[in-house]
């Protein structure tokens, strides 16, 4: 399960519209439930999608832009729990692209997009032993 805040969504949310048509991206920051696998998200932090030649249709965050969410989080008493990246046009939902790069153990979100806006997020975690990413619920935090 996944426990995100009502700003850190609307954060989310608008960090994703804002980069379509291409795929936006960046770094979720927050706590991982002691004892469980529950991730609290408070915030949503943009990052820069180093690929130019298909960034409609693949990203690569850039690694400074993880090393600035890992000093925030810290400066905060907060943890970088995941990555969210946008589908522009395309189902929230992961890509062979997106499961081969994928880090176990960190939350996922991905959000389909259009031009009008954010048409769905969905949230995700790479199942170590499997290697397939599994679905997580979404609950207010």
């Amino acid at each position: 399960m996944v426990r995100c805040t009502a700003a850190a969504v609307a954060e989310l949310h608008r960090l994703a519209h804002r980069s379509y048509p291409v795929e936006g991206c960046g770094v979720l920051l927050g706590a991982l439930a002691t004892g469980s696998a529950e991730a609290h998200v408070v915030a949503a932090m943009a990052g820069r999608n180093v690929v130019v030649d298909r960034a409609r249709d693949r990203y690569e965050l850039d690694p400074l832009d993880i090393l600035a969410a890992e000093r925030r989080a810290r400066s905060q008493g907060l943890d970088v729990v995941g990555f969210w990246h946008t589908h522009p046009d395309h189902p929230a939902q992961p890509s062979r692209f997106d499961t081969e790069r994928a880090w176990p153990d960190y939350v996922y979100a991905i959000c389909s997009t259009t031009a009008e806006g954010v048409a769905g997020v969905r949230w995700w975690r790479l199942r170590g032993d499997a290697g397939e990413f599994a679905e997580l619920q979404l609950a207010a935090a």
